[in-house]
């Protein structure tokens, strides 16, 4: 009788850790636009994603500096639909680029649309620095 109860214990133990989770599906999946990095001499945009996750549009990526972020910049993220005309447009702020080891030459970035481009768009990212003259980017 004791054995049966450390039995039912262990099989109620292993179930209460196991649990009875359904994995989690992601709905997000890689997006049909084509993505365009431009580049920029102080820093530029290293690497980049698109992924539609529902009606949301989701740009990430890193900016890569040759030495440490002293004041850090933006991002300009738009989407152009297939006729170059500008759907949206986002400025977000670098993250992750202070640190008091000698500082950190990368920053991330993540903007959040809610938007379904039509295939045929393009997403278009550029690095702007804090003291830059030029102009904020467009679709042209």
């Amino acid at each position: 009788m004791n054995i049966r109860k450390w039995a039912v214990g262990l099989t109620l133990l292993a179930t209460a850790l196991g649990g009875c989770a359904v994995p989690k599906v992601d709905k997000a999946r890689e997006s049909t636009v084509s993505l365009n990095i431009v580049p920029t001499e102080v820093a530029s945009v290293s690497e980049a994603r698109v992924v539609q996750k529902g009606k949301d549009l989701i740009i990430s990526g890193k900016v890569k500096k040759s030495h440490e972020f002293f004041l850090a910049g933006h991002v300009d993220i738009v989407v152009c639909d297939p006729q170059g005309k500008m759907m949206a447009k986002e400025i977000p702020r670098l993250t992750g680029y202070a640190s008091k080891r000698g500082g950190v030459k990368e920053g991330r970035f993540s903007a959040q649309i809610k938007l379904t481009p039509p295939p045929g768009s393009m997403v278009r990212v550029k690095y702007h620095a804090p003291s830059s003259a030029e102009k904020h980017l467009g679709c042209a």
